[in-house]
C-alpha cells in the first residue's frame, strides 16, 4: 500500500493510505505510518486519511490467512503499536475518514484527537461478528471516545453503525461530505496546531500515556492469548 505525504503551508501532514482498493492493511502499513509520524519534524499537525471511498476496510484477510498464527500475531502486535503511537502523537491528529471506517478503520479515527466521518460510511467494531475477541487496546480507544452508555451497546455484539450515527455514538466527532473531508480535516488541524504546543502535548500526555502504557505494557500476552487457538 502506498502511503501519500503532503506537508501545506500551513505545516499540516497529510498521510494518504491508498492500495487502490479497499486499503486493506498489513504490517508494512502500520512500520510506514510509525515511521512517517517519528520523520515528520516539519509537521505541526498530522491528518490521516484514506482514498476515495473508503479509509480502510480492516485487517488484510487474505494476508492473515497465508501467514497462520504467528502472521496474525505479529500483525496484531504492530497494529497496537501503531495506534498508540498515533494516539500519544503530541502533535494534533485529526482522521479524515473518506468512506467506510470498519473495525480496523474505527480504531484508527478514535486514536486522532478528532475525526471526520464521511456521510455515507460504515463504523464499527465488528469483530465480534466475526469470531474474533477485541484487543485491548481497541477496548482503551473505545472507553476514551465511546458514550458510556453506548460502550457495551456497541462494542459487545459489534454492531455496525453508519457515519452520522458514529459521530452521535462517539466514534468521530463531526460529519462532512464525503467530497469535503479531506479540506474538512486539514482546516480542523490548522485550527489545532494553533493552539500552544507544549500545553497541548502536556495536557493529551496527561490523558492518554498511562493508559496507553498499560496497553503497551500488555500488548504482546494480550495478542499471545487472543490467538492462541489459530494454528501456528
Amino acid at each position: 500500500m502506498d502511503i501519500g505525504t503532503d506537508l501545506d503551508d500551513a505545516g499540516v501532514l497529510t498521510l494518504t493510505l491508498d492500495d487502490g482498493n479497499k486499503n486493506a492493511l498489513v504490517p508494512e502499513v502500520f512500520e510506514g505510518l510509525i515511521e512517517a509520524l517519528d520523520e515528520a519534524a516539519d509537521a505541526r499537525a498530522i491528518v490521516l486519511a484514506g482514498r476515495e471511498g473508503i479509509l480502510t476496510a480492516g485487517l488484510d484477510v487474505k494476508w492473515m490467512a497465508a501467514n497462520g498464527g504467528a502472521g496474525v500475531e505479529r500483525l496484531l502486535v504492530l497494529f497496537g503499536r501503531c495506534l498508540m503511537r498515533l494516539w500519544t502523537e503530541p502533535r494534533p491528529t485529526v482522521c479524515a475518514a473518506t468512506g467506510h471506517a470498519i473495525a480496523a478503520g474505527t480504531m484508527f479515527a478514535m486514536a486522532c484527537d478528532h475525526a471526520v466521518a464521511a456521510g455515507g460510511g460504515w463504523w464499527g467494531l465488528t469483530e465480534t461478528q466475526i469470531d474474533f475477541e477485541l484487543p485491548e487496546f481497541g477496548i482503551a480507544l473505545a472507553r476514551h471516545n465511546l458514550r458510556g452508555d453506548r460502550l457495551e451497546d456497541l462494542v459487545l455484539p459489534g454492531r455496525r453503525i453508519d457515519a452520522a450515527a458514529a459521530v452521535e455514538a462517539g466514534f468521530a466527532d463531526e460529519l462532512a461530505p464525503a467530497d469535503d473531508v479531506v479540506t474538512v480535516a486539514r482546516s480542523r488541524a490548522a485550527e489545532l496546531a494553533q493552539l500552544p504546543p507544549r500545553a497541548y502535548a502536556g495536557t493529551k500526555r496527561r490523558l492518554r500515556q498511562a493508559d496507553a502504557d498499560a496497553v503497551l505494557a500488555g500488548l504482546d500476552a494480550d495478542i499471545v492469548a487472543l490467538t492462541a487457538h489459530l494454528p501456528h
